[in-house]
């Protein structure tokens, strides 16, 4: 009978490094010297700290400085050592890294705790092996591991959706499962937003154009209504899929927000309550491990843990970095088409390719677009997730994976090509309310950078790989050509991006292809060009992100914040976030600052309804100070639809409804592009022959299409009674036309008046406006008078002679051309300023628009003299 031997035994190593050498059945010679660096700072300094992280590059060995550190503390202390991954197919990787390549046992766990093997389960809770799983396996209502000594996190940067998730209920429209709920909860928002945005959450997809649309219903309102939302849930739940997330939060909902898009509804807390979930807290320590930490308290964030202690990064590793990248922007040098038709050449010459991008839609769009052109294997997030063996066993094929932009790995020959199309900018609704509605995108910067580095190094894991970087999409190349931005970057980073713009410019694509294949080859002529990214690089240095203390100083306070709310202590939750708004001084976080007088007047009303005390009037000076914190932000001047401010006096709501057209302009700009000029200059060039036409109907679409471009939401139907088009500005304002620039008369005919003085009723019978709708019926004419019998039809009708609407509309596109140049991305506080002002100035907002026109009454304009 063979000898069972205890595999729990203790170990008399003295360090991680000691026991590396005990390893017998590794397969490796030695630890680098930045992971010894970093095994030991965190011996000499960390043991007794609750939350541990440290920095190390993609592609520096951190796997096994953190398999080592678990290791070591399972043999010293008989601990139960948990390692969390991202995805599955990480979790295999790291299993089979430290079985069959660093001599440490490890098992596995992934799919339904049911079906875990009960050896494995033995093994682990008797601390005879590292059990590597994945963030979902312990974020989850009933996970098996209920009491772990010791939990590494692996990629910590990337796990604030999959730890968020945990108390997130995320409803898809176009989720079959998801659509009586969405519905649902749609018809009950319709009092509470505008029939505008109601039309946007109920029309047809290929309708609607606003992509960056997304709104958030007042805390106070959804506190009034949570029996409602609570009963709407409760009966949609079970054909959703979402009863776990549900479970987790609707004890809890007035701690929660409630945000919503055309294409989805999100309710979850601000942060995440992890100090709630058991077998996360239980833990005598929890180690974070990153590439790119951040310095402005994005962990703390993200995991909803309080000082967390940091190692120092290795000696080199603020200047030098892993692998190569040539980086290539072709959208500097080449049009849409053309890079296109480069994108399929570069795929058939390197083989296999990455392509990462923001959402499903631009995933199905790309895969569909490669298949019909190269007919070759297309791979998703879903298949690589599980295992990448059958994509890399492929001579030719293409990954496309949205916003999956890390926990991804395709080192040396597994994948040379990588093309990130789109900017990683916000992953889920409240981020991108955060950033396009309350302008706070500083606080998320760390962030968004962080994914970009992540993006980065997909396919250079290792200090000899390298690969092509293809950079793709208006948003990402802008961010990306700027140097303000880039001076944030690693030094390596910047200094690859540098070379790489420069050989991206007046580029045709042979020239591309060639360098491509130069770099691939690796070969002597490469070399110097290597040599040239050294030099750059010794140049560089990283900066510290605007804000960067302040965000770090408020980071354990908001986590303090969100503890106290989602425990049902208010008035401490309240309190908080006075300290937190005394906090946030920096310039730069305007937007971020505004958001805390939001939620601290939103905790004194809730303290207030709860009657905690009289805090009704600290609500209302919060609500207002939020308003005064920045005048750029247009949804807190809203909070007044839903009485928690003093409804705003005429020039504010004047600003209000200027501000809304210029948050459209950014979509359209964005939509537009402004690296390259010829997607807005075709534009334009349209709009411009359009307004010479003679043919009316030429005239009519033009005029829709400078509406849009001022942020109107404007429109044009062909029938009787219909305005020939309407600007709507928002359910209570909207401007209609009478388009005659095809007179051929001098002297306007009474059947002309009488059109136009029947199209406010059609509006109200047809578009979605208020009851109490402001409508300016506006008739645009080259005639000089009318007939007599005209006139009385005109008397409320405004005119606009032709020749200086079209000077007008000139001088319109001039500005937006302007302000287009100044354009640095959607949520820019300094830029919605600016733009403010020049509509202002040129007569393009609605205040400034209406007077000029209501000075010109039809009626005594063309009587006859």
């Amino acid at each position: 009978m063979a000898f069972k031997i205890s595999k729990s035994v203790s170990t008399s190593s003295e360090s991680p490094e000691s026991l590396f050498r005990d390893l017998r059945a590794k397969k490796i010679q030695g630890l680098l010297s930045h992971q010894a660096d970093v095994l030991r700072d965190y011996v000499e300094s960390s043991l007794d700290f609750s939350d541990v992280a440290f920095q190390l590059p993609t592609g520096s060995g951190k796997t096994l400085v953190g398999l080592l550190l678990g290791e070591w503390r399972r043999r010293k202390n008989n601990e139960r050592i948990v390692y969390l991954c991202p995805t599955i197919q990480l979790v295999n990787q790291v299993t089979d890294q430290a079985n069959n390549k660093y001599g440490i046992k490890a098992i596995s766990f992934i799919g339904k705790k049911s079906e875990y093997d009960p050896k494995d389960k033995s093994e682990y809770q008797n601390a005879e092996v590292i059990a590597i799983t994945t963030y979902s396996a312990l974020f989850n209502s009933s996970p098996f591991f209920t009491d772990p000594n010791i939990i590494i996190l692996d990629d910590a940067h990337a796990a604030e959706n999959y730890i968020a998730s945990n108390w997130s209920l995320r409803i898809e429209r176009f989720n079959e499962n998801h659509k009586n709920l969405f519905v649902a909860l749609a018809g009950f928002l319709r009092p509470y937003i505008s029939s505008l945005d109601y039309q946007k959450l109920t029309a047809r997809e290929e309708d609607y154009w606003d992509k960056s649309w997304v709104d958030k219903l007042p805390t106070p309102v959804f506190n009034m209504n949570i029996e409602e939302i609570t009963a709407i849930i409760n009966t949609n739940i079970s054909s959703a899929d979402l009863a776990f997330q549900w479970s987790m939060i609707k004890n809890n909902l007035f701690a929660c927000h409630f945000y919503f898009s055309a294409y989805e509804m999100l309710i979850r807390p601000l942060l995440p309550p992890t100090s709630t979930h058991t077998p996360f807290t239980i833990a005598k320590q929890r180690i974070y491990m990153s590439a790119t930490l951040g310095e402005g308290g994005d962990l703390e964030r993200i995991t909803g843990r309080k000082n967390i202690h940091r190692l120092q990064i290795p000696t080199g590793w603020d200047k030098q970095g892993i692998g190569r990248r040539f980086f290539l922007l072709p959208e500097r040098s080449l049009s849409d088409e053309e890079q296109d038709e480069l994108l399929l050449k570069v795929i058939t010459q390197t083989g296999r390719a990455l392509i990462l991008c923001p959402n499903d839609k631009s995933s199905i769009t790309i895969s569909k677009n490669i298949n019909e052109k190269l007919g070759v294997p297309i791979f998703n997030a879903r298949v690589i997730e599980s295992s990448k063996i059958p994509f890399i066993s492929e001579e030719m094929a293409v990954a496309v994976m949205a916003n999956r932009y890390d926990g991804i790995d395709f080192p040396d020959d597994e994948c040379r090509l990588l093309i990130i199309d789109g900017l990683p900018r916000a992953t889920n609704l409240q981020e991108r309310f955060i950033i396009n509605n309350m302008g706070a995108v500083e606080l998320l910067n760390d962030r968004i950078l962080t994914r970009i580095v992540q993006a980065f190094g997909r396919c250079t894991r290792s200090a000899t790989d390298y690969s092509v970087v293809i950079i793709r999409g208006e948003e990402l190349t802008k961010y990306i050509m700027t140097r303000e931005r880039r001076r944030f970057l690693h030094p390596e980073i910047q200094a690859e991006i540098d070379f790489g713009i420069e050989q991206s410019k007046s580029t045709s694509i042979d020239e591309f292809l060639e360098n491509i294949s130069i770099f691939i080859k690796q070969s002597s002529d490469w070399a110097e060009a290597d040599s040239e990214i050294l030099i750059l690089r010794d140049k560089s240095e990283q900066l510290l992100l605007p804000g960067t203390d302040n965000l770090r100083n408020s980071a354990n306070l908001e986590n303090d914040y969100q503890n106290a709310l989602w425990s049902g202590d208010i008035v401490t939750a309240f309190e908080i976030s006075r300290s937190i708004i005394s906090l946030l001084t920096a310039p730069e976080l305007k937007g971020y600052r505004a958001l805390w007088y939001y939620l601290a007047g939103s905790a004194a009303w809730l303290a207030d309804f709860q009657k905690m005390g009289n805090f009704d009037s600290k609500s209302k000076e919060l609500f207002r100070l939020a308003l005064s914190a920045t005048g750029t932000i247009r949804w807190l001047v809203e909070l007044s639809r839903n009485n928690l401010v003093e409804t705003p006096n005429s020039e504010m709501v004047d600003e209000t409804q200027t501000l809304l057209l210029v948050e459209r302009v950014e979509g359209i700009l964005d939509k537009l592009g402004t690296i390259q000029n010829h997607k807005f200059d075709r534009f334009v060039s349209e709009i411009i022959a359009g307004l010479n036409s003679e043919n009316f109907k030429e005239f009519e679409e033009t005029h829709v299409k400078i509406g849009k471009l001022l942020g109107y939401e404007a429109g044009n139907k062909e029938t009787n009674g219909a305005p020939d088009p309407w600007w709507i500005v928002d359910e209570n304002f909207c401007f209609i036309f009478e388009d005659h620039s095809d007179a051929v008369s001098d002297t306007l005919h009474i059947d002309k008046a009488r059109q136009i003085n029947t199209h406010p009723n059609w509006v109200k019978e047809n578009l979605d406006v208020s009851e109490h709708v402001k409508i300016l019926p506006v008739l645009i004419t080259p005639t000089k008078k009318a007939d007599v019998d005209a006139l009385p039809h005109l008397r409320d009708v405004f005119l606009w002679p032709l020749d200086d609407f079209r000077a007008w509309a000139l001088n319109a596109i001039s500005t937006i051309r302007e302000l287009r140049s100044t354009f640095t991305g959607i949520g820019d506080l300094a830029w919605r300023a600016d733009a403010v002002a020049a509509f202002n100035k040129n007569m393009l907002s609605p205040r400034t628009l209406s007077d000029y026109l209501q000075k010109h009454i039809a009626a005594d304009e063309l009587k006859e003299k």
